[in-house]
């Protein structure tokens, strides 16, 4: 048997079991429509640039796609014999928690992507959210040196210019 051959039989195989079988339209929004919905909402809550956003929306829609149809194609491989209203609320069941699930793995996933594309971008390997902590901590760093200097008398208008003036220091 030629590879081609092989490549096309475990399409038409991954193709049957992902495939939703006789859904309505309004089904398919309800399935597809949070994974691709929560995609987004990762996308607009992460910081950073284009390429972090599409990182983020990939993996959550991605991984909560893929989660929910393989669980969903898994009860209805399995529920073969089950009434068929039945089995559309077992499929509807673990397509939701099969998305929760994929979201959860492809998660990791996406963020070891986000450090790779720091990297090569030159920067540390760290997530937009990792940069925006090291952007944080280093702004409260200068923040504290400069108080500090303030109130010791590091700085001009610090807490001791009029002492050390009274005392012909300054």
């Amino acid at each position: 048997m030629s590879y081609l051959r092989m490549a096309g039989q475990a399409l038409k195989g991954l193709k049957g079991f992902l495939n939703p079988g006789q859904m309505s339209n309004i089904d398919k929004v309800m399935r597809f429509g949070p994974d691709i919905g929560f995609g987004a909402l990762a996308a607009a809550q992460t910081p950073g640039d284009l390429g972090d956003k599409a990182i983020a929306f990939g993996s959550a829609a991605g991984g909560g796609l893929l989660g929910g149809l393989g669980s969903a194609g898994l009860v209805r491989k399995f529920g073969s014999k089950m009434d068929p209203q039945a089995l559309q609320t077992a499929m509807g069941a673990a397509d939701m928690f099969g998305s929760i699930g994929g979201d959860m793995i492809a998660m990791p996933i996406g963020d070891t992507i986000a450090r790779g594309k720091d990297l090569v971008m030159g920067g540390k390997g760290e997530t937009a959210w990792e940069r925006m902590g090291s952007a944080q901590q280093e702004q409260m760093r200068q923040e504290m040196e400069q108080s500090i200097l303030a109130q010791y008398g590091g700085v001009p208008g610090g807490r001791y210019d009029d002492y050390l003036r009274d005392l012909g220091l300054a």
